[in-house]
């Protein structure tokens, strides 16, 4: 199954660490992200904070992007983050096919 990484950011006066809604919203709604994923057939494989910035990693694996982009929507990370959304290969599956890709230097 495909796999897509999420970088996820947001200004200090956003971060559920200083923001009270923030939090009580995350504190609320992260609990249910698990049935969500669920619904959509999609694997959260790894959720980390990026520690001491404001950003966090999460690791998917889902049948398409769509499904990435509606969690993070109904999960309400589209609410308090700016969302840098990406395709993943794996770093073994890309050098078989560099020789494949023309060179530009």
């Amino acid at each position: 199954m495909p796999e897509y990484a999420v970088l996820q950011s947001h200004p200090p006066d956003n971060c559920p660490m200083t923001n009270k809604a923030v939090r009580e919203f995350l504190k609320n709604q992260f609990p249910k992200n698990p049935a969500i994923a669920k619904k959509l057939g999609i694997k959260v494989k790894q959720e980390l904070h990026l520690d001491p910035d404001h950003q966090a990693f999460i690791l998917f694996e889902a049948p398409n992007a769509e499904a990435v982009r509606d969690y993070l929507v109904q999960g309400g990370y589209v609410h308090f983050s700016r969302l840098s959304f990406h395709l993943v290969t794996p770093i073994a599956e890309l050098l078989k096919q560099v020789d494949d890709m023309p060179t530009i230097y």
